[in-house]
């Protein structure tokens, strides 16, 4: 039987503590989740690397969109990573992701750059996938304004961010735009089944994310049933040919397991170049949990170094 990692198993009991009294998750209004969110991220952040940081703005397609650039002290125009945070499309922010960010440009030895999408549910799809594929677009065109070789960028998010990294590349390939080199999805939402067996085994409220919490964030994210048939917003409804190299990424106690499961299979019945790491005794979000679980540096540090080797080849 699969067992939580010692220090998993204590930061659970932790957040349960902290949060007693509260109401669970898809219980609560987006804003009140969103101010819940943003308040436990200075303590998650606490301990990363220093890497230089500048924040400014892109254009996107109804108005700027805040950017942060991360420099672990790379030449003038390097390789860079563009990380689309998770969060379920309705939370999360350039300030919740800094530690994770701060990592992998100082693992990988690459400049990151973060990005503010629009969120839901004021903003539902496709107006969050359009931000992040504006800025794919962008930084590939434009990137040297930020030290970036436009030629060798990758993508790369958890969760939400993983379903739009992967929506970006689709997007990508099938618009002729210059390609990302190399993809990194780590434990992302691909599908809106609710009834896998990954989702009965983890789906309550034991392992941090709940199939309550999918539900909620899935309705809110998108418009009506149409979207839940467009491979925009569910990419293992769409063509997975012609991809770049992706590392694909699971943790053991995840009620979303069975969706990179079965984008694995999928990327294997078309030939699809990639990359299958199941992460062991860990839980959805464990890499946000990195200043207390020490298995969550080695999946960064891995993640980092899979795209480093692939933005150099």
């Amino acid at each position: 039987m699969p067992e939580l990692h010692p220090q998993m198993a204590e930061i659970l009991v932790k957040i349960e503590q902290e949060l007693a009294g509260k109401p669970k998750l898809h219980e609560m209004s987006p804003i009140e989740a969103r101010e819940l969110f943003e308040e436990f991220a200075p303590f998650w952040n606490e301990g990363a690397p220093a890497v230089a940081t500048r924040d400014r703005s892109i254009p996107g397609p109804a108005g700027p969109i805040p950017i942060r650039l991360y420099d672990p002290g790379t030449p003038a125009t390097s390789p860079g990573l563009l990380f689309i945070h998770g969060g379920g499309w309705v939370l999360g922010s350039i300030r919740t992701y800094d530690g994770i960010c701060r990592r992998l440009a100082r693992y990988g030895g690459f400049k990151v750059v973060s990005l503010d999408y629009r969120l839901a549910p004021e903003h539902k799809f496709p107006l969050p996938l359009e931000d992040c594929l504006a800025a794919a677009r962008w930084l590939g065109a434009h990137g040297d304004q930020l030290g970036i070789d436009g030629k060798r960028l990758a993508l790369g998010g958890d969760s939400a961010g993983g379903n739009l990294s992967l929506a970006v590349t689709m997007g990508l390939r099938d618009g002729a735009a210059r390609w990302p080199k190399a993809v990194a999805l780590v434990y992302g939402a691909y599908d809106v089944d609710f009834d896998t067996p990954s989702y009965r085994a983890y789906g309550n409220d034991e392992y941090f994310l709940s199939r309550a919490d999918m539900i909620w964030f899935w309705n809110h994210y998108l418009r009506g049933e149409a979207d839940r048939l467009d491979p925009r917003a569910v990419p293992l409804k769409g063509n997975l040919q012609g991809l770049p190299p992706l590392l694909v990424t699971g943790a053991e106690f995840d009620p979303l397991l069975d969706d990179s499961r079965r984008l694995v299979k999928r990327l294997a019945a078309v030939g699809a170049k990639h990359e299958w790491v199941l992460w062991p005794g860990v839980v959805h979000g464990c890499i946000d949990m990195a200043r207390l679980l020490e298995p969550a540096e080695g999946f960064l540090r891995h993640v980092a170094s899979w795209i480093a080797a692939h933005l150099s080849a």
